[in-house]
């Protein structure tokens, strides 16, 4: 089959520095930063916080996470109180704020006890904002043949119109909830809910989706659009997924073995090469750590063990692949080498490539921008015929 491929390289003022970081606490700052900042945590909270860390091994620090936890109980108390009152308006933002912190708080894996009380809250305190209004999408929980599944969608608007779907999964610390703050905040500028039914999910082994994941993880999103079919406003025929981090490895192969999928954008995921023990090695710890509980796996070994198996799932299908591909990442990606950000030109339907330059992981810095191409492609894909 012929490969097609088409490479957009933008320059732009104001892109992070060039030349990809091993130092942990400066790869937080240089793309995990302007994710709380856009998430819309107070900016000068955030800043006392981030004074009080070297390193990103210290996000597991129960006096990390209890700063977070608190303010966030703080806000929750005020939510309640609202609620109370009667001023729903305010109680639905206020929960919606609450759970801002608690987010960041069990950033990058509810792995401690504390920070597994603060997904918990978050999870509460979302859901609250949602029922209030407070956050404009809806839970959706179901039963699935390997257990409960969960999604986030955009609240219908009840005009008897099917639209098309774009369904948004996060990586390995990004969860639902942040999605559906982002992309309701911040990212709203991009226009990524217009038009469509805006579908937010959690990776396999991630938030709500806690079975460990492996090359079967597209099982669960099967399972999800089995669900999501099945509700009134959704057009099964045109279905497009958009994986952010980790969870841009499933906008390649998920189309690879679920024929519903019409085109995806890959934001830079792991596909071979990402996957091997010396690109573990250079990553920080946080990330290896959340890794390994991702995978329901004790040591590296596990981790190299799955993580072949993902890179052979990926490889295997390539070549056989036949839906439209967008990938978007920065050139200085310090997560992902450049061999797998180009790795879907090598075999495969027609390709895309968007690549910001001097940006890293999922060109952060630049993220309204690359999620506004992300939304005008897949607007042309999922086109009516």
């Amino acid at each position: 089959m012929r490969t097609f491929v088409m490479l957009w390289a933008v320059v732009l003022v104001g892109c992070a520095g060039a030349g990809p970081t091993r130092d942990p606490k400066a790869f937080f700052m240089r793309v995990d930063l302007p994710r709380w900042q856009r998430l819309g945590v107070d900016p000068t909270f955030l800043a006392n916080a981030l004074a009080t860390t070297t390193s990103m091994s210290q996000f597991f620090d129960d006096v990390w996470v209890q700063r977070w936890v608190d303010e966030g109980q703080r806000l929750e108390a005020q939510a309640i109180a609202l609620e109370a009152s009667g001023d729903l308006v305010a109680a639905g933002k206020a929960y919606a704020d609450a759970a801002r912190y608690y987010i960041v708080g069990h950033y990058p894996n509810p792995k401690t006890p504390l920070k597994k009380q603060s997904f918990e809250s978050s999870l509460r305190t979302a859901s609250k904002g949602m029922a209030l209004g407070g956050i404009a999408f809806n839970p959706v929980d179901f039963d699935a043949p390997m257990g409960r599944l969960h999604f986030t969608r955009s609240k219908p608007l009840a005009d008897g119109l099917k639209r098309p779907v774009i369904i948004v999964s996060g990586g390995l610390d990004g969860y639902k909830e942040e999605l559906a703050l982002l992309l309701q905040g911040s990212l709203a500028g991009s226009g990524v809910s217009e038009g469509v039914v805006l579908v937010l999910v959690d990776m396999p082994g991630t938030g709500q989706n806690p079975r460990p994941l492996s090359a079967q993880g597209f099982e669960e999103y099967s399972a999800i659009i089995d669900r999501l079919v099945t509700e009134p406003d959704v057009d099964a025929s045109r279905i497009g997924f958009m994986g952010l981090s980790f969870g841009g490895y499933w906008a390649v192969r998920l189309p690879q073995v679920e024929p519903r999928i019409k085109a995806s954008v890959n934001f830079g995921g792991p596909m071979t090469r990402a996957f091997t023990l010396g690109n573990f090695g250079r990553l920080p710890d946080a990330f290896v750590q959340a890794a390994l509980a991702v995978m329901g796996q004790a040591n590296v070994f596990g981790l190299s063990g799955v993580s072949d198996s993902l890179a052979k799932a990926v490889s295997d299908g390539l070549k056989d692949a036949k839906k439209p591909l967008l990938t978007i990442d920065g050139t200085e990606d310090s997560v992902i080498p450049m061999e797998d950000t180009m790795f879907p030109a090598t075999a495969g339907a027609p390709r895309t490539f968007f690549l910001v330059p001097g940006d890293d992981h999922c060109a952060m810095a630049n993220l309204e921008l690359v999620i506004g191409v992300a939304k005008s492609w897949l607007d042309r894909e999922l086109a009516a015929p």
